[in-house]
């Protein structure tokens, strides 16, 4: 699975900690039809892709991964969404890139950035 890691710039305090370090996968199908299955994304575009994009968070310092969730994310400040919002772009455009979906081939340019490949 292809990943895009990021830092972002102020961090989330959880538990007496600072937690910086996030790591997201590419959104999935299945993280739309949560998403819109949830009463407030329902009348809230805005919260409704905060809750796509906390399902796209696959890691965030040592937070639980079941504690990454649209609230916790709501607590954070304006640079960090920003930086995650950009991390999930630019993995956007890498997996099309690297499934081909720009010139057709499956390899591409990577583009700048960490990308994690896994099996």
């Amino acid at each position: 699975m292809i990943t895009e890691k990021c830092t972002l710039p102020i961090g989330v305090e959880y538990e007496g900690k600072l937690h910086r370090d996030c790591e997201l996968r590419p959104s999935l199908v299945r993280d739309s039809i949560d998403a819109v299955e949830d009463a407030r994304a329902q009348t809230n575009e805005s919260y409704l892709g905060l809750v796509i994009l906390s399902k796209q968070v696959m890691r965030l310092g040592d937070i639980p991964s079941d504690e990454l969730t649209p609230e916790l994310f709501m607590g954070m400040y304006e640079p960090d969404l920003v930086t995650i919002r950009n991390a999930s772009e630019r993995l956007k455009k890498r997996l099309q890139s690297f499934r081909g979906g720009d010139d057709g081939s499956p390899e591409g340019d990577a583009g700048d950035g960490e990308v994690g490949i896994s099996a």
